[in-house]
């Protein structure tokens, strides 16, 4: 996936930098958003257009767009339509089709950040390593790892669940002397001809690899321990000359809704688990998996054992067809080790490879990675989360003043930027009372934050998520508390920020005699 050369706005380094031995002098930031990834830029953009201009976006890498930026494995798209992925203020009119590749959404966020003016905001290159509340100054003070820092009002983490991959810790990672590499990690001078090829995982990004590994490999083994529910995608492709005519911005709306209704449909299912919809999704996967796989090997090892939407459903019409070609193997069992020249299996056996291909996913669980957020009274965030990630409508933290998250703990949903946005009013709103008010500190009320967490993984026990028989993501170590989702639809979580998730806020003044550590 080309990387898009950068403007001279987004050369600009903009954020207060200063040594850290002379932070008293530090100019005061309203707003400090970690993350230039999707979450980043939408919610910067909403700053901007609502008259917040003294804000910085701090980003570790040296461009801007998150995964988008950072997935350059084939095939990469969005398994999302992009009706409905890309943002309702901002839809774009540069798709070649409804579900989007990579490189079209990368350059999309480009021209967001450019029209709303983020790309000025940005600072590249620069990983926060801490962020201290202090509150006496009522503000949060972050250092990076090469020593510099900031001060702001307002702390906003948009570092996004798909931030640290996952690669197993298995025996022999680093004897293999071939190409081992997790996708998250792709470079265009990966070469497959003419190779065996070792493609581990059954998941999302698995099933966009597969098609491509599987034209050019000489052998692929495609190792799934656990399948997926593969849907089929209705692709729909879109001429140059109908992108900009008022015809085509009100298909995408029409289109938006329409697929809306759909995940909202998809959700109902789950929160709380409806088998008799459930059942009804399952008859559209059966219809495909029949008509696309024969083999009767392969048909078991890629039927799931699980209920749909117990894991993340998929959208592909080519994955099936790539499993049955002759040179791809089906293995449905995990992977144990590795030797100095192949691949080894749970139960021992070895296969001789080349190249060895990670499809194996995130940590959500471990999102903030190495960043050390210190709260009220010496609170750290990472052990706040040890037994399992918790937030306030995924935005808050009690006993974390001023801070808040783009799709934190239970705040994601088959529409993000539908999540985005409605937490980035959240917080705009929040803000905007407080300083009404002649208020510097904005927090969760303890009780109100008890309360909400409780009902959320009720709400969540209660879903095929946790009953649909399967090992997830979903959950904290794969079968604990239900942590990255919104255990409801899209229109209720809409619904309840606006009218309830201000209810459970409390403005105050600082006080004096309580400072965090620096």
């Amino acid at each position: 996936m080309p990387q898009p050369s950068k403007s001279p706005a987004q050369r600009t380094d903009p954020a207060p930098r200063t040594p850290a031995n002379q932070s008293d002098n530090i100019p005061m930031l309203d707003v400090l958003i970690i993350g230039a990834g999707l979450g980043g830029i939408g919610a910067a953009a909403k700053m901007l257009a609502g008259g917040r201009d003294n804000i910085a976006v701090i980003e570790a890498a040296s461009d801007l767009g998150g995964v988008w930026r950072q997935h350059r494995y084939p095939n990469v798209a969005c398994d999302t339509p992009i009706d409905l992925y890309a943002y309702s203020f901002f839809p774009g009119n540069k798709w070649s089709t409804n579900f989007a590749p990579g490189d079209e959404i990368l350059s999309y966020l480009h021209e967001l950040a450019d029209r709303f003016g983020v790309s000025e905001k940005i600072t590249f290159d620069t990983r926060i390593a801490s962020a201290d509340w202090n509150e006496t100054e009522a503000c949060w003070h972050l250092s990076s790892e090469d020593g510099q820092t900031w001060r702001c009002r307002t702390l906003i983490w948009s570092g996004g669940l798909f931030s640290q991959p996952s690669i197993p810790r298995i025996e022999g990672l680093d004897s293999f002397q071939g190409q081992s590499v997790h996708t998250s990690y792709w470079n265009d001078e990966i070469d497959l001809s003419g190779k065996t090829v070792a493609l581990v995982g059954g998941g999302a990004t698995s099933i966009q690899v597969v098609p491509h590994a599987a034209e050019q490999a000489d052998k692929l083994l495609v190792f799934v321990r656990t399948p997926s529910y593969v849907m089929p995608r209705p692709d729909i492709s879109f001429a140059d000359v109908d992108r900009n005519s008022e015809a085509f911005a009100r298909e995408q709306q029409a289109r938006r809704k329409e697929w809306f209704d759909r995940f909202e449909l998809i959700a109902k299912s789950r929160f709380p688990m409806n088998d008799a919809v459930i059942a009804e999704q399952e008859a559209v996967w059966r219809e495909l998996f029949d008509e696309q796989v024969k083999d009767p090997e392969a048909r078991e090892i890629l039927a799931p054992k699980y209920r749909f939407g117990c894991k993340r459903p998929l959208f592909s019409t080519d994955y099936y067809p790539a499993i049955e070609r002759d040179n791809v193997t089906l293995i449905g069992r995990g992977v144990s080790g590795l030797s100095r020249d192949g691949i080894v299996d749970v139960e021992g056996d070895e296969y001789p490879v080349d190249v060895v291909i990670w499809a194996t996913g995130f940590e959500p669980a471990n999102m903030m990675g190495n960043l050390t957020i210190t709260g009220r009274d010496g609170r750290r965030l990472s052990e706040e989360w040890q037994e399992v990630p918790h937030a306030y409508f995924g935005t808050m933290v009690e006993g974390f003043p001023n801070f808040f998250m783009i799709c934190g703990p239970n705040g994601g949903g088959a529409s993000v930027t539908d999540m985005v946005e409605s937490q980035t009013g959240f917080i705009l709103d929040a803000i905007a009372r407080a300083e009404s008010g002649g208020d510097e500190i904005v927090e969760v009320d303890e009780d109100a934050y008890r309360s909400f967490n409780e009902d959320i993984q009720a709400r969540a026990d209660a879903s095929v998520m946790v009953r649909g028989n399967c090992v997830s993501y979903y959950r904290v170590g794969g079968t604990g508390k239900v942590f990255t989702h919104w255990p409801d639809t899209i229109e209720a979580y809409r619904n309840r920020v606006r009218d309830e998730a201000i209810g459970g806020i409390r403005f105050r003044h600082p006080e004096p005699s309580k400072t965090a550590p620096a």
